[in-house]
């Protein structure tokens, strides 16, 4: 071997680095970042967004689970939330993006929330008895274009049952 090094074997061999480094990404895999809470109250940090699960109620009358989600834009970009930010499950049971599955407030469900702002919103679930049908699973995805990304809340019947009378659990 005589040691020298041309620019073609220069470009072929800088070309089969940047494929190696790009295909030792794909070994990693998507997991992405879902954080699981476990009670009411608590909250989840996903891309820069705080959101808190403020509290959830079960209406008997009407069958249906309210979860209260607070979120907070901690991002530079404006976040779009739509009814496809939303998810909630149970055994035999999804809401996502149907009409089981309703975003009560605000009334336009296209709204932008801005950097530092802190919004409210009320998350039905239709057919849904949170206190018999557990676990229940609410999912909020700050980005859809990110969807790997999201704050998932794990509720079990002990931690949604009624301390007194009354549906309601805070």
């Amino acid at each position: 071997m005589t040691g020298e090094f041309s620019r073609r074997s220069f470009l072929k061999y800088t070309a089969l680095t940047a494929v190696a480094v790009a295909g030792s990404s794909l070994l990693t895999g998507c997991s992405g970042y879902a954080p699981v809470q476990h009670a009411v109250g608590t909250s989840n940090t996903v891309l820069k967004v705080v959101s808190t699960l403020d509290w959830v109620e079960y209406d008997e009358e009407t069958n249906t689970t309210l979860f209260r989600l607070v979120v907070t834009n901690g991002r530079k970009n404006a976040l779009e939330v739509t009814k496809a930010n939303f998810a909630v499950k149970a055994e035999g049971y999804l809401a996502y993006q149907n009409d089981k599955l309703q975003v009560i407030y605000p009334d336009s469900l296209s709204h932008q929330v801005k950097q530092g702002e802190t919004f409210t919103y009320y998350v039905k679930a239709k057919d849904l008895n949170a206190l018999t049908d557990g676990p229940v699973t609410l999912t909020y995805y700050p980005d859809l274009q990110y969807s790997e990304f999201s704050a998932n809340w794990e509720l079990s019947a002990d931690v949604l049952a009624p301390e007194g009378p009354g549906t309601s659990t805070t």
